[in-house]
């Protein structure tokens, strides 16, 4: 899976546009966010795993290594 279909899920079960989150990294980081520039790191495949987590810590959600059976 690539940063955009992970931020495409979480965006789809949390009913978010790349505005909220943007608004989101950029009150996690103190980093300036805008909907284009995050729509640009998607297509550009440039949204770094450390945004991804912030994100998706944001959220709710925890990211966790699982070995494979």
């Amino acid at each position: 899976m690539n940063s955009r279909a992970f931020v495409k899920i979480l965006c789809a079960q949390k009913a978010l546009t790349y505005k909220k989150v943007a608004g989101i990294l950029a009150e996690k980081t103190g980093k300036h966010y805008t909907e284009v520039s995050i729509s640009n790191k998607l297509a550009k495949d440039s949204f770094r795993f450390s945004e991804a987590f912030i994100l998706a810590d944001a959220l709710g959600y925890d990211l966790t290594l699982v070995k494979r059976k």
